[in-house]
């Protein structure tokens, strides 16, 4: 007998983030919430679709040293992508092969939320003002 209950689509229900009290942050979280204390940044992505506009919040890290965003990669759970530039950003053997860009992670919608609930004791107070801004803003749909 399985463990989940199977909901009408077949797949089992999605399990949700466990509490901050419940169990204690791995290197990969602390390592994330440092990166976007550090170096990440919050927005609304807009997004039309159905004759409506929706709008979903972000949260973004952009680095030149890839093997430093592969544990946020984890925590995120996905891919680390690559953004080319005009100028030069990075150096060169960090950004092959002319350092015209960056590597990029980001987190939309509801997990980019559970993710901050989860991590939010280990954020600065100005990084959750920031935050609560864009969740504001994302709600409104401006």
């Amino acid at each position: 007998m399985s463990l989940f209950k199977l909901k009408r689509s077949g797949r089992p229900p999605a399990r949700p983030l466990p509490s901050p009290e419940a169990t204690p942050y791995t290197m990969d979280e602390a390592l994330t919430a440092a990166y976007i204390v550090a170096e990440g940044t919050f927005k609304c992505r807009k997004m039309k679709g159905g004759g409506r506009l929706y709008s979903y919040p972000v949260i973004r890290i952009a680095m030149c040293d890839r093997q430093a965003l592969e544990p946020v990669s984890r925590v995120f759970r996905t891919s680390i992508k690559s953004e080319r530039r005009r100028k030069r950003e990075c150096p060169p053997h960090l950004f092959p092969p002319d350092g015209m860009g960056s590597w990029v992670v980001e987190k939309v919608g509801w997990g980019a939320i559970r993710l901050m609930e989860r991590l939010a004791p280990l954020m600065t107070g100005d990084k959750l003002k920031g935050w609560e801004e864009i969740l504001r803003r994302c709600s409104l749909g401006t």
